[in-house]
């Protein structure tokens, strides 16, 4: 059933790909979930897998953030 999502899942961003004549390289929108967040994400339905990558995206967002805030002088 989760290979079925998956598969689901990348005739989608094959066919908007193609659509807007984009490579499937590092510009691509989609690049990133493909071989980062994909493999990692294990879900049944089409909507469980969009809201656990949505999570995913929004966790690395903060994850990088808190790393570069370390880096913030201080105001004295």
């Amino acid at each position: 059933m989760v290979d079925k999502i998956i598969e689901k899942r990348l005739e989608f961003i094959t066919r908007i790909s193609n659509k807007r004549r984009w490579t499937f390289g590092d510009n691509n929108p989609y690049f990133d979930e493909v071989y980062t967040h994909m493999p990692k994400i294990k879900a049944v339905t089409l909507n469980e897998y969009k809201r656990k990558l949505k999570e995913r995206k929004k966790n690395e967002k903060d994850r990088i953030l808190a790393h570069f805030n370390k880096f913030k002088p201080m105001c004295l």
